[in-house]
């Protein structure tokens, strides 16, 4: 590359950048997220459209700088509490959800005439979801905590490993492609590339153990180091990109190499200050990842008619599929039906991964252009329809509930008669027992009173009920459950549920059995208070700023001695008396 020429890519880089910013920031502006600015920006200034950016091929690289630090933030991130803190169940969904989806969408695949490796590697861009997109959407709107919040964490979470093998397994079907021969052969060929493959990642594990184990710390802690914080961003930097070079030369991918030094790294006390320090940086690499896949995509050939109906099949196949596999695996390790559709909902579109596998493939020869293109355009049309799919997840959940419920598919969740519930009168009604509305039970049940739980957790409702309380599996916005709770006449309700828009559509539908009734909610975000007590609360207890409002205290108390010990009055605020609940409940 001569001078002009690299001035030249130099400018190309700037502009897509550039674009890629403006796109995101447009279209974060309008609430949808920036990812899909990014993507939207290198389709419209690559050579398939504009043609600003001409040559794709410099770009690549820059791509995959951008995954083996996306992959190494990852493995940062997956801490042995973090990992303990989803518990057996949530890798269980994880691992179902991905191995059901991926088997189904391959299956599909081979019907309709592709290959083996080309239908694997559908099935493996149709599995993957977009944790960038999905998890910020669900931020936003306060969703997180809620139940379906924290089922697709969970499932993205398994997600974020599976890529590794599935990067092995493109990398074996691009080495088995290359092979003629008989079956036995390419059997052969496939065993022999698997257990290269495997001791190549053990080697890559093994020195990344020592070093990250034994040297990187002392580097970090000795003096000269810890006086310039440059330094441990540069070394964490070569670790990443020396782990993905490493990988490479063994034959794998570099992203997993990336994604092991993150994975060996984050068992090391700096791991957090490695995070902190090199979020600016892969911030850059990533937006420029997400711009050169657009790049990729070239508009004319996605609109002719062969591949536009490829392109409409993987789209409504793999979503369909995908959201069938996704509800299964949750229902099936116990989750609630209406939260695993809702879930599933939000998991729904095929996510930067995809793209991560499918450039892999398409590098391997496993993919050819064309199907290549048809995979690309569908992941893009998901992405684009992400947003929607977010916001209407819970009402569009709730109506297929219903209607396969009328037409007899489902049956309606039973209530187990309790003889205390014939003639309720004058009781509590309390809307979800996670901590918080396990505390708030336990409070009214000291005072005399008696809570009536409902909550969508069978396995909860269960304890609750062994525990000697009464106890509904159901929804807190569903009117025949609240009926058979005796809301009418109840004298109270406490909707302890983390999610304002489950909270706001429980007070709306307790308002319409009873007008009288005193109703208090937890407000888990301040800009969401004003809607809670217009749909009807009487109370709304705001995490933020009373648990703010506490901190301080606490700071002031044991600052100036003026309350001494006064935090050990308080293990669990709650109630009235504090007006907040804890916070991370």
């Amino acid at each position: 590359m001569d001078s002009s020429e690299s001035w030249r890519f130099l400018g190309e880089l700037l502009l897509l950048l550039g674009g890629a910013v403006a796109a995101g920031a447009a279209l974060e502006a309008i609430g949808v997220s920036a990812v899909i600015g990014y993507l939207l920006a290198g389709v419209i200034l690559g050579p398939g459209l504009t043609g600003f950016v001409s040559d794709v091929q410099p770009f690549e690289l820059v791509a995959e700088l951008g995954v083996s630090l996306l992959l190494f933030s990852i493995g940062l991130e997956m801490t042995p509490a973090k990992l303990r803190g989803f518990g057996f169940r949530g890798a269980l969904v994880g691992l179902m959800q991905v191995t059901l989806t991926l088997v189904a969408a391959a299956l599909a695949a081979s019907v309709f005439g592709f290959r083996v490796g080309e239908s694997l590697v559908i099935g493996c861009m149709v599995a993957m979801s977009s944790t960038a997109v999905v998890v910020r959407l669900m931020v936003d709107r306060g969703e997180i905590d809620a139940p379906r919040g924290r089922e697709a964490l969970s499932v993205l979470l398994a997600q974020d490993v599976a890529v590794v093998p599935m990067l092995i397994m493109v990398g074996i079907l691009g080495s088995i492609g290359s092979t003629e021969g008989s079956n036995a052969q390419i059997a052969a060929e496939a065993t022999e590339q698997l257990a290269g493959a495997a001791l190549g990642l053990l080697l890559v594990i093994i020195a990344l153990s020592v070093f990250g184990i034994f040297v990187m710390p002392r580097i970090l802690g000795a003096s000269v180091f810890r006086k310039n914080r440059d330094f441990a961003i540069v070394i964490a930097i070569i670790t990443c990109m020396a782990a993905a070079w490493a990988s490479h030369s063994l034959g794998l991918s570099p992203a997993l190499g990336a994604f092991v030094a993150g994975l060996v790294l984050a068992r090391v006390s700096f791991a957090r200050q490695i995070r902190a320090d090199t979020g600016a940086l892969r911030a850059v690499f990533l937006t420029l990842f997400f711009a050169s896949i657009g790049l990729l995509a070239q508009v004319g050939d996605l609109m002719q008619p062969k591949i536009l109906a490829m392109v409409g099949g993987i789209l409504v196949i793999g979503l369909t599929l995908k959201i069938a596999m996704t509800w299964f695996a949750i229902r099936m390790t116990g989750g609630n039906r209406v939260v695993g559709i809702s879930a599933a909902l939000c998991l729904a579109q095929f996510g930067e991964f995809s793209f991560v596998v499918g450039s892999e493939a398409r590098a391997s020869g496993v993919l050819d252009e064309t199907l290549f293109q048809a995979a690309i355009g569908a992941s893009l049309l998901s992405l684009l329809a992400t947003p929607l799919l977010v916001a209407k997840a819970k009402p569009i959940a709730l109506a297929i509930d219903r209607g396969l419920v009328r037409l007899g598919i489902w049956r309606n969740i039973p209530h187990i008669e309790d003889e205390r519930a014939s003639d309720m009168v004058g009781h509590v009604v309390v809307i979800g027992f996670g901590p918080a509305g396990e505390e708030s039970a336990r409070t009214i049940r000291l005072a005399g009173m008696e809570p009536y739980v409902l909550e969508m957790n069978s396995s909860t409702v269960a304890r609750i009920r062994a525990d000697g309380m009464m106890a509904e599996i159901g929804d807190g916005s569903n009117r025949e459950i609240l009926e058979h709770m005796h809301a009418s006449d109840a004298a109270a309700f406490v909707v302890t549920i983390p999610d304002p828009e489950a909270a706001i559509a429980a007070v709306h539908q307790i308002r319409t059995l009873n007008a009288d009734a005193m109703v208090v909610v937890r407000g888990r975000y301040s800009r969401r208070l004003p809607e809670i007590t217009a749909a009807g609360a009487d109370h709304v207890l705001d995490e933020e700023s009373t648990v703010g409002t506490l901190l301080g205290a606490t700071v002031v108390a044991r600052g100036t001695g003026v309350v001494e010990d006064r935090t050990e009055a308080w293990p669990r605020p709650l109630g009235r008396e504090t007006g907040t609940e804890n916070a991370d409940d």
